[in-house]
């Protein structure tokens, strides 16, 4: 499916819209059972194997509030893919479940779809979509690294792990529908969050100085 009138927006899933916990012993909104295959090794708790060398983790999964509503919404104004640096076997099933029709989220990306640095660091370089104009493509992410090989397209968003009064993604809507009728939503992200400034400078206190102050 492709979505010739519409711009693309991009989410993270982990800690974007939803939280993974670290065990089921941490209070959860929904816990869901991930299937992992046989010989892969994975770091998770609450793993056990099967007879049929299966391996099974039942994740506790904190969402995020307004995740389902903003893919509704935004689903009508973008082509909507979730890029994620999770395993695809763990990142279905959640995936799954915030849009079990799916109707909102038109395509998926994982790890393998990721550039993974020398450092271990897993980078989503957009340049992966090479069918659709760069300036046409938005990522929203609470790692600004995912997004530091085309800065300009990164929308940076605080990290989601439990708080219910959390209204980063109600208060993202109305830009993003801005953005939607935006000619180059680039320029317009990029007098909003002013990132290209962390390249220009040696420290974060200077880029505060220049961005804030004015100095």
């Amino acid at each position: 499916m492709r979505f010739i009138d519409k711009k693309t927006l991009i989410f993270d899933l982990d800690e974007t819209l939803i939280h993974c916990n670290e065990s089921t012993l941490i209070p959860y909104d929904v816990k869901l059972p991930i299937k992992f295959p046989g010989g892969e090794t994975i770091e998770v708790v609450n793993l056990f194997e099967t007879e049929t060398n299966q391996y099974y983790l039942q994740a506790g999964i904190n969402i995020r509030p307004y995740a389902i509503e903003i893919l509704k919404e935004m689903s009508a104004l973008f082509e909507i893919i979730v890029f994620t640096a999770s395993h695809s076997c763990y990142a279905n099933v959640v995936l799954d479940y915030l849009d079990p029709k799916k109707q909102y989220i038109h395509h998926r990306l994982f790890r393998e779809n990721c550039v993974q640095t020398p450092e271990g660091v897993y980078v989503k370089d957009l340049r992966i979509f090479a069918n659709r104009d760069l300036n046409d493509l938005i990522l929203v992410d609470n790692a600004a690294y995912s997004f530091g090989n085309q800065i300009q397209n990164g929308i940076p968003i605080i990290p989601y792990y439990n708080n219910k009064e959390d209204m980063e993604l109600k208060s993202l809507m109305p830009y993003l529908r801005v953005l939607a009728e935006s000619k180059d939503l680039t320029e317009v992200i990029r007098q909003t969050f002013k990132l290209e400034q962390y390249t220009q400078y040696d420290s974060a206190d200077a880029v505060l100085e220049k961005v804030v102050l004015g100095v």
